[in-house]
């Protein structure tokens, strides 16, 4: 009984492996799913090279204010920490003495100009009686020498009054710049001299103020070759600081100039910005980071990081997709990266698409199945990398 259960198990088996695969090639027939991808189409774009850079706030004018001549301070005319206008009245210094130098000067030139003319009317009778032979011609050598030695003291006597003056509107010490200035290091009644070494008081100039920057030569260096060569245009180069995080600063900067020599200790070149400062937000000191534009490349094409894989050869390589939802590779040439791109040198053209998901599900010769992840419009401020 054993054995004929047996054998009834074995014919059903058999016969289920044959109907099993008789069904076979009908599953076979049926078609696979094509392999979703996504894709990106390409489109040209101005490329902004950045640069953000450390700095410092610099004032863009420090005037130490000394006296130019020695007396007693008699009045301060301003309010510390004030700002200041050039030319406003900072200090009053005691003028008595040099009023009364003047009033001397002006008395000495009143003399020599009366001994002038008396050796010019003695000069012109000289001249008139040598002519008959009444006077001797040293007579009127002597009178022509007493003539050009007042003519030479009169200059030099104009000389001293001016200087005189000079001195005397000294006495009244000026604002020689526009700012803000500081606290007074002298008070009313204090002794100064010309020239001091001791200032009595600072004036800073905030608007504009000023962010010195340093950039690596090498950087600078690689700019201005490609700019040479025409792969960059050069621009105006504008800057933004930035506090921190999103925290920008409201006005836009200039780039004033570029230092002559590099620092041969730390191989960077000094750069300075120049930022409007009405509200004197910026105080000298500040540290802050720049983010300054050196240079555009336009007609540039981007293409994301995530679709560019590098074969054995080391050579930079994506998936295309044609026109009949083909998977085409294609070899290319990258330069530098731009945040989550790559800048194409050269083997793709704008309109064409890119693959950039299922990269390792896919091959050549492949049909799949596209979706458009391109993004609405196209960079055309972009940071370098």
């Amino acid at each position: 009984m054993k054995f004929k259960l047996s054998m009834l198990t074995l014919v059903v088996g058999i016969i289920s492996l044959l109907f099993g695969c008789e069904k076979a090639p009908e599953g076979a027939q049926r078609a696979r799913p094509m392999q979703q991808v996504d894709i990106v189409k390409l489109s040209q774009a101005t490329l902004t090279f950045k640069q953000t850079l450390p700095g410092r706030a610099v004032a863009s004018k420090v005037a130490q204010v000394r006296p130019q001549v020695s007396g007693i301070i008699l009045k301060r005319h301003f309010e510390e920490g004030a700002l200041v206008k050039a030319g406003q009245p900072l200090y009053q210094i005691d003028d008595a003495i040099y009023q009364a130098s003047l009033v001397s000067a002006e008395a000495k030139i009143f003399q020599t100009k009366t001994n002038l003319d008396n050796a010019k009317t003695e000069l012109y009778r000289y001249q008139s009686l040598i002519k008959d032979n009444a006077v001797s011609q040293q007579k009127l050598d002597q009178a022509q020498a007493t003539y050009s030695a007042f003519q030479a003291q009169l200059a030099m006597d104009k000389a001293a009054l001016n200087k005189v003056e000079v001195d005397l509107s000294y006495t009244k010490v000026l604002a020689p710049i526009d700012g803000r200035i500081s606290k007074s290091n002298i008070t009313q009644g204090a002794l100064v001299t010309a020239l001091q070494s001791q200032a009595l008081a600072t004036i800073t100039q905030l608007d504009p103020i000023y962010f010195d920057l340093v950039q690596a030569n090498g950087q600078l260096r690689d700019l201005n070759l490609r700019k040479a060569a025409g792969e960059l245009i050069a621009v105006t180069q504008s800057a933004r600081l930035n506090f921190g995080g999103d925290k920008f600063y409201p006005q836009q900067g200039i780039l004033k100039f570029n230092e002559v020599q590099a620092n041969p200790s730390t191989d960077t070149v000094t750069m300075r910005v120049e930022f409007p400062n009405a509200d004197y937000t910026l105080l000298p000191g500040m540290y802050g980071q720049v983010e300054l534009i050196q240079a555009t490349r336009a007609n540039s094409i981007l293409v994301p990081q995530k679709a560019v894989q590098f074969n054995r050869q080391g050579q930079a390589t994506v998936f295309m997709l044609s026109s009949d939802n083909k998977v085409e590779l294609r070899v290319v040439t990258i330069g530098r990266s731009f945040e989550h791109d790559w800048l194409v040198l050269s083997g793709l053209s704008q309109g064409e698409q890119v693959i950039v998901s299922g990269l390792q599900k896919i091959g050549p010769g492949m049909t799949v199945a596209p979706n458009d992840v391109t993004a609405t419009g196209s960079a055309t401020n972009v940071k370098a990398g």
